[in-house]
């Protein structure tokens, strides 16, 4: 090829900000993830794909809602036949990034700017999968915005899955302990008649115990006297049992993700626009880098964990 491909400079996208704002005020979404694939181009025409995914939100239907845009145009007619629908509904494997795309509510926005739209029919409503470049550029930015929530969904299910460990602990932890508690009287009473000659016949589950394939854990005697000797001083009660299983599950479930004694699920850094609730497991939204970095002087530059401000410096 003598002549190289057109670099994208001449056009004006959409832009991950204003998309990813336009989503939040229109559609209010639980999560959502940008990205915008490299510049490309096709029968020397340049394009640029901006694509982004969105879980949740009011009014969002079950299964998968695109919305697409055309040199920052709505395109409302015709979507069956677009290059985004078809890619969203034929060649995104859903699964692999944790979305069921038959229950979930998902949002798919993809925003297409080129010198020459490849529009489809007289009516302008639609542009074609039968240009490649487009197609493979469109699965690509959706792509890249699947990865993204996979691993912010990845760690909501597992917060919630120990949510739900904890909570069926907690359920049963009054009915374990005073079964505990009970074992250890019918133990006290029974070491109380050893000690007044009271002799008891052995059970047969006792007596058939040294013949069986699964043996018995021997408990130690000196441990068995010191539980005892503490349930006698009152060291040990049903009550304190209820307490100290309830601090242990409080333990594991915070040590599994480092999470605080609220135990909330919310493991965001910085603020959101969205009000949250105690019950919520709503993640913070997923913004990628842009490719090209301003140009502007380094000491302008706000820099932050979570992002890098750019101001621009308008000269008179």
């Amino acid at each position: 090829n003598l002549f190289k491909s057109p670099d994208g400079g001449c056009l004006s996208p959409l832009g991950e900000y204003n998309l990813n704002l336009g989503i939040q005020k229109v559609v209010e979404p639980e999560i959502i993830a940008t990205a915008r694939d490299k510049p490309g181009a096709y029968d020397g025409h340049p394009f640029i794909v901006e694509a982004a995914v969105s879980l949740g939100g009011k009014d969002a239907k079950e299964g998968i809602t695109v919305v697409r845009f055309a040199n920052r145009i709505p395109l409302l007619f015709e979507g069956g036949a677009d290059v985004a629908t078809r890619v969203a509904n034929s060649k995104i494997k859903w699964s692999s990034y944790k979305i069921d795309h038959k229950r979930d509510k998902i949002g798919v926005f993809v925003s297409i700017v080129s010198t020459k739209v490849p529009f489809k029919g007289t009516g302008k409503e639609y542009i074609g999968d039968d240009i490649t470049e487009i197609q493979q550029s469109v699965k690509r930015a959706l792509q890249g915005c699947c990865q993204q929530l996979r691993a912010h969904l990845a760690k909501r299910n597992a917060l919630r899955d120990v949510k739900e460990r904890k909570s069926r602990l907690l359920k049963y932890i009054p009915d374990v302990s005073k079964s505990l508690f009970g074992i250890l009287e019918v133990m006290q009473k029974r070491k109380q008649e050893e000690s007044d000659g009271v002799v008891r016949p052995a059970s047969p589950r006792k007596r058939t115990a040294e013949w069986s394939p699964m043996k018995r854990i021997k408990t130690n005697e000196e441990d068995v006297n010191s539980i005892l000797d503490r349930m006698s001083k009152g060291e040990i009660s049903e009550q304190i049992l209820k307490q100290s299983l309830q601090e242990a599950v409080e333990i594991n479930a915070d040590a599994v993700f480092g999470i605080d004694g609220n135990d909330n699920g919310d493991t965001r850094k910085g603020g959101s626009t969205s009000k949250k609730d105690d019950n919520d497991d709503k993640q913070p939204l997923c913004l990628v880098p842009i490719y090209d970095e301003p140009n502007c002087p380094g000491s302008n530059v706000i820099r932050h964990p979570l992002f890098d401000f750019y101001p621009i410096n308008i000269s008179p």
